[in-house]
């Protein structure tokens, strides 16, 4: 509730009804489906979602429309009129500029009536690098906290995320969990493009089998464990974990 109170003070939100992390959504069993990081529901039954994006991956418009979309077809049991959809607050902290407006803090929406501007959907960007603070402090606070790691020492709430963190951090099947879905989303096309990237240069590139070597050797030089690369390969090379257990002793040999 504190996250969504400074990004919206606006809204006097005094209660959370409803908050589901990692909440997936499909409309048929063809469609694809969405994960949203996290999902609310405000004592005014304003629906929420919040998102961190780390990468950009120039698809945030996109990525948003469909999350609103997904949201809405959620509310449209049968019987439900659509002047009835809840107000929907598509919300992305970002570690780069989303529009490339050079803001902080970037809001679009779509009214629904004269007498009701926010009762449709909203599109909030956070860019938390942002060299220009534009946003309130309190918001400012956590915009720092989740870029440097900064923490307001009279901001109980910060100090309540710098110990969760902390606790993150020394739980390991949290640390796995949180690592392996980060991972299999992002990380995996990264570490491959980046094992391409090092057999070109070296002039080295010997077709997948090397590929896969230096993949396996860039993860392990970013500090992940055996048994993470071990599982990472054979997700992404859809091989035996018994094949990918192989390529990392080539991989550690060579």
């Amino acid at each position: 509730m504190p996250t969504l109170q400074r990004v919206l003070p606006e809204l006097g939100i005094v209660k959370i009804c409803q908050v589901v992390a990692q909440r997936h959504l499909k409309a048929t069993w063809q469609s694809k489906e969405l994960k949203l990081d996290i999902f609310a529901e405000d004592q005014a039954s304003n629906q929420f979602n919040v998102e961190i994006q780390v990468a950009n991956e120039h698809n945030l418009i996109q990525r948003s429309l469909a999350y609103f979309a997904g949201m809405v077809n959620n509310q449209l049991d049968q019987g439900v009129k659509y002047r009835d959809l809840k107000p929907i607050y598509v919300i992305f902290f970002t570690r780069f500029d989303p529009l490339g407006y050079q803001h902080q803090f970037e809001r679009c929406r779509i009214m629904a009536g004269e007498h009701q501007p926010d009762r449709l959907l909203n599109f909030i960007y956070l860019d938390v690098t942002a060299p220009i603070a534009q946003v309130n402090p309190a918001l400012q606070r956590l915009c720092e906290f989740i870029e440097t790691g900064k923490v307001a020492p009279n901001d109980p709430f910060i100090l309540k995320l710098e110990q969760m963190q902390a606790k993150a951090k020394m739980n390991s099947e949290w640390r796995d969990e949180a690592m392996k879905i980060n991972l299999r989303e992002q990380d995996i096309e990264y570490r491959i493009e980046k094992g391409i990237a090092q057999g070109i240069e070296q002039g080295v590139m010997q077709g997948t089998n090397e590929t896969t070597l230096k993949m396996i050797r860039a993860m392990k030089d970013d500090g992940l464990a055996k048994a993470q690369i071990v599982r990472l390969v054979a997700q992404s090379r859809q091989i035996s974990e018994a094949e990918a257990q192989r390529y990392y002793q080539m991989a550690i040999a060579g």
